[in-house]
């Protein structure tokens, strides 16, 4: 099939486009002259759709996160199907979702727009799709979409001016995309960045069909699709043929005038199953019809080769799979097909996949190393082979020239792969030779890996993928497709050929139309296939393992009938049928297909792995009967009428009639099953609902209406190792036996049996002997002479030539000998599991199986970071094929994670894959290595699991080569050896628990009493219970030591589990929030370093300067602007030289240097519940303060412990604290008027106090200046979070928030950062640089000092010189003023109020009167009279102030102050008079005249 595409007359050209340079298809078959019909496409920029710009010039994006806004207007709809609708659209983009209003009738129009701003790199940007879906708000949730459509972000960013304007965009099914389209939407979309303005629209065009985006995959130009058929095969003579074309003709949409065209073209095509022709559409019209007889593709042949089939059963706890046991004949399917030959592209694809599979591996160790802190010779060894590797793989590209079928397409994207992986040469010579640092590099590689991966696609590959099925009789329940270019065979070079070409893989089928995402797997799979051309098919024999078998099969049938066996019985069944019975077949007629020939003669050969009992391929079985009872409602018990039966109710022979099958030995007697929900006598009961004659349900207690009771009877027995068993015997004369004709067949033959085959072969081989590939001439060759002996209608020879139909002959790879293997998986634990229970927790155990065979882990209660330490052990594992093949491509190990319940069935949390190292030799030394493991839930993350596995390759008779039989643990449970499981180390956790936040209510009832239990490596620790949340939410003990032992390397390092638990009256202690913590590596320290966080450098001076007070011609303004580089606007603040501000275009937790002012504490979110979604994570209840500490405790118990971390700590009560909030601006506020601005002003909460600026919005801006300073208390932690949002300003309806901001005031008020963010250069007493912060410079420098662990800073020589870590300091070279000052301030910090009044003279500065009140209460309303009196030091001392001793009335004398005699209080304020006056002293009388005013109204 050719596509070749035509601009329309009139296009405007794309610069972007590339030229191919190549003619079309339709220009090759004809002239198109209608250019004007349906379908046509115009783009932005073509004519007819003008859009005038103001967008800055176009220049390219720098590679890191910028500010995005996505603009979707979404206008209207048309012809959306159903009737009495009410449509909704929703639009996401970047995991953001708005909808529109709801709407009536199939063409609603909406005209809504909405913004979605984002922060991200423009690659990434770019990927992100806008999401259109229609949805009818009427119908139920399951029928409820109506159509999808989805675009690229980078689509419309590289569109003039950044934009899609009023275009139709056409909706269809997700689900079904060939159903046609669900109707259309009109949409504008708009990506704009930073400074850019939105396009303006000068034309609005409604008509459909010249203005469609269509969906994905649909390129908007003409199309000519040219189809060339060559031939039909295997059609059946009942079927009648369909001509293609007028499949085509119902697709492409033929109008009136083309019947005509079509109808002759059919007269010629539809006479025979032979072709050999071409038909060109242009637009959807037959344009020309011509012969295609030399247009032969190249045969392709494909080898399927099974290897074993493992059935996936939904009872895992029996470690029972079901499976085909092939053993060792394995069953072989060959196809042959006819495709292009495009090797020449498939190589160059196969060759990049090559490069990038191995660059991965190599990096995946490179990463490991790392995480496991390997020595530098060791990470250097690795890093050397993956640049080494690299460099000799990319030389190793297939070249193009002199290719057959090269397109202008491929000689482009050969140019691109070219260029791209020159780069990446010339990078990896460039690290090879400059290179230092390992952990530096891994970015570049990684980058490097993703530029190969998107360099691996090819869009021209036109081979189909092998799919395969799996039929239970005729219905398909499972299938499995696998890319064509993963098997093929390349003559180039090992490298060319597919991944898994000749290879044995094992895959995992699906269920179609699986609802589920992959939950369950029906089958998994272990095949080797090769695809390979005709020409190349003896390269297969190089591939080939084993004896290929083929044979001719037919089963003779026969019935009983009054106790004896014959074919009177079969009724329309024939003597000799093929493996169905419905097809008759005769020995005598079967002739060999040309090139092969007989071997031997016919004979009976049974099959014998096909019919295997339950016990089949288990050395331990347990065989179960079901003892049944019967009675009346609150009768006796007695032996039902079938008293034995198996778990389905058919009747089966009595424990005393059942022997032990040859082969195996008893190990214990007969008894009833206790671990099942049963009474203390292994009973369950229950009632008989007709037509049913036996239960449904059972209950273990019995109640007086049950009437049917049963119990399940077990015993063990073991197959005794070299004893044959009944599956090496069989019936004598190779019978097997069913008792309908269609059920499943058994060997032995038994009392209800009505029907017995059995199977004879005759064995084929090639004459000419060219090894396995000989298969490849086999499909569809073998003939059969269905006429009888006495039909003369036909020869031998004419009816040979008949298709052999579902009797092909059975080809098969048989083994000579199998090997026994032994293998050990070690499950160490697992992390980040799924929460399924209610409790936020679950209960998970591993079904670990491998091939055919499956063992459990133990379970792990209340948990999602599980620690199994167990080893599962699989002694006798006959596998077939070559060892040394099998240790190229092993069977990988499968773990299914289960939840475990007690009342219903047992959820999965998720499935892995672990690949075993494969020992063939005693003498290789290589150990697993525990490996992080990803978990897969519905084809998402659903944790990691840590495992190792290795496959043993045992001699036979010699089990002293194996290694050591691991430590036990319990009676059966295995533990990880050593030098498999990880070192350990003494540890301990200091954990700071300082409190809870924000804990939300558990079964509608409040967090009252919580305490916080510290999980990790198997020990925890509890703090004490908080006793009041809303008082302090705080612990009392804040810090808690947890020894603990934990793995030196960190990848093994288990997860910290926070549990907060909820003390409750009765006893009740449920779990009502929990955190995990998964790596541990941020918390670690050296114990013996000093325990401070540096807040200066060292090159850092801070400067005590003191300015003059006087009229300042600069504000606070000036200084802000200066700060910004506005200068113009503050050119007298430059000139002065005065210090500027820091501004940050990212909130202060984001800055680095301060650490995100989580040095004291951390936030960690608190979940709870099972999660029960997909795609949400649990509820975010509450959050947790604290912080950890983790160092390593010396070995010798004699050495003294490190010191303690966590010291200093401040108090942890509730502290009253004053909260000043300073709005200067808002920057690219989100629209919300249609005139693309906002009236924005400022709402504030904390706590329960809030404050609305409404009266001071700002009209008609998106970057409105605000300039408000708004004050409020607060207690804090209890009132931690700010809330600070922006809101329109709406006359008439509700206003709509704009965005919202939450700053966490704890974690400033804790944070050493606090006073270092922001913090003045320059002590300034007055002007816009006056000092702002509540510690004056002495404090901070006594802190500074404390934390660093230096000395306190030291004074002299009568303040003029200071000392401080180990430098002096002169304070007379800082300033020198001439004039006399003095100033008063006010710097309060939590409780206490400092108040200080200093004098200057000259250089002096010194403090004159200092007082500290822990109980100062300051009211700052209305107007304080006060006089200051400035003395010197002498007379200070003369006259003292404020001893206690003398009148306090003194130095100075103050008069009393002069109030007048009366008070006009109650006639100016007369409500207040009532209230604080009459009602305060006369409350109780007025309440009691109230009372007995409404006494004497009820008694009257």
């Amino acid at each position: 099939m050719t596509i070749g595409y035509e601009p329309p007359a009139g296009a405007v050209t794309n610069p972007q486009d590339q030229q191919d340079g190549g003619n079309t298809a339709g220009g090759e078959e004809g002239d198109v002259t209608d250019g004007g019909g349906r379908g046509a496409v115009t783009s932005p920029g073509e004519p007819g759709h003008k859009i005038r710009s103001r967008t800055r010039k176009r220049h390219s994006l720098a590679n890191k996160p910028q500010d995005f806004q996505i603009r979707v207007r979404v206008i209207e709809g048309r012809q959306l199907p159903g009737n009495n609708i009410k449509p909704v659209v929703k639009v996401h983009v970047c995991g953001e979702t708005h909808r529109t209003r709801i709407r009536k009738g199939n063409n609603p129009y909406f005209d809504e727009i909405f913004f979605f701003n984002v922060n991200m790199l423009p690659s990434e940007l770019f990927d992100e799709v806008v999401s259109f879906r229609v949805y009818n708000s009427n119908s139920f949730r399951a029928d409820c979409l109506m159509g999808e459509f989805k675009l690229d972000i980078g689509y419309i960013y590289h569109e003039p001016a950044h934009c899609i304007m009023k275009k139709w965009i056409l909706l269809n099914d997700p689900d079904d995309s060939s159903s046609g389209a669900k109707g259309y939407l009109k949409v504008s979309m708009f990506v704009l960045g930073t400074g850019d303005e939105p396009p303006e629209q000068d034309n609005d065009k409604d008509d459909v069909e010249s203005n469609l985006l269509l969906p994905a995959g649909v390129a908007l130009r003409w199309v000519t699709l040219k189809l060339k058929v060559f031939r039909a095969e295997d059609v059946p003579q009942s079927i009648t043929v369909i001509p293609y074309a007028y499949v085509f003709q119902s697709f492409l949409g033929y109008t009136g005038r083309d019947k005509t065209t079509v109808e002759n073209h059919l007269k010629f095509v539809s006479i025979r199953h032979e072709w050999n022709a071409a038909v060109v559409f242009c637009r959807g019209f037959v344009v020309s019809c011509r012969a295609a007889s030399s247009c032969w593709p190249p045969s392709w042949f494909l080898n399927f080769f099974a290897y074993l089939s493992h059935l996936k059963d939904s009872d895992h706890q029996t470690n029972n799979y079901y499976y085909l046991p092939w053993a060792d004949t394995k069953p072989v399917i060959a196809i042959t097909s006819f495709w292009e030959d495009i090797s020449h592209r498939l190589d160059s694809l196969n060759t990049i996949l090559y490069i990038s599979n191995r660059l991965q591996t190599n990096l995946s160790a490179l990463k490991s190393a790392v995480q496991s802190k390997a020595t530098d010779a060791r990470l250097v060894e690795i890093w050397l082979k993956l640049i080494n590797q690299l460099m000799e793989d990319i030389s190793r590209i297939p070249d193009m020239e002199g290719k057959p079928n090269l397109t202008a397409l491929d000689i482009q994207q050969k140019m691109l792969r070219d260029r791209a992986l020159e780069n990446i040469m010339k990078g990896a010579k460039h690290l090879f030779e400059e290179a230092t640092d390992v952990n530096k590099c891994l970015s570049i590689i990684e980058g490097w890996l993703d530029k190969l991966k998107q360099l691996a696609e090819e869009p021209q590959n036109s081979m189909p993928d092998v799919i395969i099925w799996m039929l239970r009789g005729e219905k398909r329940v499972a299938y499995t497709r696998i890319p064509a270019h993963q098997v093929l065979y390349s003559s180039y070079s090992e490298q060319a050929c597919g991944q898994y070409c000749g290879k044995t893989k094992t895959i995992f089928m699906k269920y179609p139309m699986d609802n589920k995402k992959g939950l369950k797997i029906p089958v998994q799979l272990r095949v080797n296939m090769w695809l390979g051309l005709a020409t190349e098919e003896k390269k297969f024999n190089h591939y080939a393992e084993g004896i290929f078998n083929v044979f001719a099969e037919l089963y003779e049938n026969q019935a009983q009938v009054l106790g004896k066996w014959g074919t009177t019985g079969l009724l329309s069944r024939s003597k000799f049928s093929d493996v169905t019975s419905k097809v008759k077949l005769k020995q005598e007629y079967f002739l060999p297909p040309v090139g092969w020939e007989w071997e031997g003669d016919w004979r009976v050969d049974p099959e014998k792995t096909l019919l295997t009992e339950a016990d089949a391929g288990h050395t331990e079985f347990v065989d179960e009967v079901y003892e049944n009872e019967t009675r009346l409602p609150g009768g006796e018990w007695k032996l039902a009428a079938e008293p034995y039966t198996d778990v389905n109710g058919e009747k089966v022979q009595g424990p005393t009639e059942i022997e032990c099958p040859p082969g195996w030995k008893w190990e214990d007697i007969w008894t009833f099953d206790d671990n099942r929900a049963v009474d203390e006598k292994g009973w369950e009961y229950g009632v008989t609902i007709p037509p049913d004659d036996k239960p449904k349900s059972w209950v273990a207690a019995e109640k007086m209406y049950h009437v049917h009771r049963r119990k399940r009877m077990i015993r063990p027995r073991k197959r005794i190792p070299g004893a044959k068993t009944a599956e090496d015997t069989g019936d004598a004369e190779g019978w097997e036996y069913s008792s309908l004709i269609g059920l499943k067949f058994h060997r032995k033959q038994r009392s209800s049996d009505t029907f017995r085959r059995r199977r004879w072969r005759r064995k084929m081989t090639p004459a000419d002997r060219v090894g396995a590939s000989a298969i490849f001439k086999l499909e569809g060759a073998l003939g059969v002479d269905m006429e009888s002996k006495g039909d003369e209608k036909g020869t031998k020879a004419e009816t040979s030539v008949k298709q052999f139909g579902a009797n092909t002959p059975t080809v098969s790879c048989t083994f000579d000998q199998s090997n026994t293997y032994h293998l050990r998986v070690y499950v160490y634990q697992a992390r980040n599991l799924t929460a399924l229970d209610k409790d936020s927790f679950s209960d998970p155990y591993v079904h670990v199986s491998f091939l055919h065979h499956s063992q459990t882990t133990e379970t792990i209660r209340s948990t999602l970071n599980p620690t199994w330490d167990q080893t599962l052990i699989f002694k006798n594992v006959e596998i077939c094929g070559d060892p040394q093949s099998l240790a190229q491509n092993p069977p990988i190990v499968v773990m299914e994670i289960f939840d475990s319940d007690q009342v219903g069935k047992d959820e999965m949390l998720g499935r892995s894959t672990c690949v075993p190292i494969v020992k063939l030799t005693s003498g290789m030394d290589a150990s697993p290595k525990l490996l992080w493991e990803p978990v897969t839930h519905k084809n998402g993350p659903a944790g990691e699991i840590l495992v190792a596995a290795e496959l043993i390759l045992k001699t036979r008779g010699n089990d002293t080569e194996l290694p050591l039989i691991p430590p036990k643990r319990g009676e059966k449970l295995y533990m990880v050896p050593q030098g498999v499981r990880p070192v350990v180390q003494l540890t301990a956790i200091e954990v700071l628990a300082w409190g809870l936040r924000n804990v939300k209510t558990y079964q509608l009832a409040p967090v009252t009493s919580p305490s916080l239990v510290v999980e990790c490596g198997g020990e925890s620790v509890q703090t004490a219970v908080i006793k009041n949340m809303k008082k302090c939410p705080n612990f009392a003990g804040n810090v808690l030591l947890l020894k603990v032992l934990l793995p030196k390397e960190e990848m093994y390092t288990p997860p910290i589990v926070l549990k907060v638990i909820d003390h409750r009256p009765f006893g009740r202690k449920p779990v009502v929030g929990q955190c995990t913590i998964n790596f541990l590596e941020e918390f670690r320290c050296d114990p013996y370093a000093t325990v401070a966080e540096v807040l200066y450098h060292e090159d850092e001076t801070i400067y005590f300067v003191t300015t003059l007070q006087e009229k300042e011609t600069v504000d606070w303004w000036s200084k802000f602007y200066a700060s910004v580089g506005e200068s113009e606007r503050c050119r007298p603040y430059l000139d002065k030289g005065y210090d500027t501000l820091e501004v940050y275009d990212h909130e202060l937790e984001s800055a680095k240097e301060f650490m995100g002012l989580t040095d004291f504490c951390s936030t960690f979110k608190l979940q709870r519940g099972k999660n029960e979604s997909d795609d949400d994570d649990p509820a975010v209840v509450g959050e947790f303060k604290g912080s950890f500490k983790v160092y390593p405790l010396p070995d010798d118990p004699g050495v003294p412990p490190p010191p303690q971390q966590f010291r200093e700590l401040p108090d942890s009560v509730s502290q009253e604290c004053v909260v000043r909030i300073y709005v200067v601006q808002a920057i690219d506020l989100q629209p919300k008027d249609n005139n693309g601005k906002c009236d924005p002003y400022i709402k504030i909460s904390l706590g329960k106090k809030s404050i609305d600026d409404r009266d001071n919005y700002v009209p008609y801006t998106l970057n409105p200046v605000f300039g408000r300073m708004f004050e409020l208390t607060c207690f804090l932690p209890q009132d931690k979070d700010l809330k600070i949002a922006i809101y329109d300003f709406d006359l008439l309806s509700h206003d709509e928030k704009v965005g919202e901001t939450v700053i966490d005031l704890e974690n400033r008020l804790l944070s050493r950062f606090g006073s270092y963010c922001g913090l003045a250069q320059t002590y300034c007493i007055s002007g816009p640089n006056h000092w702002r912060d509540q510690l004056n410079p002495s404090k901070i420098l006594e802190q500074l000092a404390r934390w660093k662990g230096l000395s306190p800073p030291r004074s002299e020589d009568n303040g003029n010189t200071l000392t401080f870590g180990g430098r002096l300091y002169c304070l007379s070279d800082l300033g020198n003023f001439q004039s006399f000052l003095f100033f008063c301030t006010s710097l309060w910090w939590l409780d206490k109020l400092y108040c200080g009044i200093y004098c200057k003279l000259g250089k002096d500065l010194q403090p004159v009167l200092i007082h500290e009140s822990s109980y100062f209460i300051c009211w700052f309303q209305g107007k304080v009279e006060l006089t200051l009196e400035i003395v010197n030091e002498k007379e200070a001392d003369e006259k003292p102030a404020g001893k206690g001793r003398d009148e306090p009335n003194m130095n100075p004398k103050l008069d009393p102050p002069k109030r007048p005699d009366t008070s006009f209080f109650w006639f100016t304020n007369p409500f207040k008079t009532c209230r604080f006056i009459v009602w305060r002293r006369f409350k109780w009388l007025f309440i009691g005249l109230v009372v007995l005013i409404l006494v004497l109204l009820f008694i009257g």
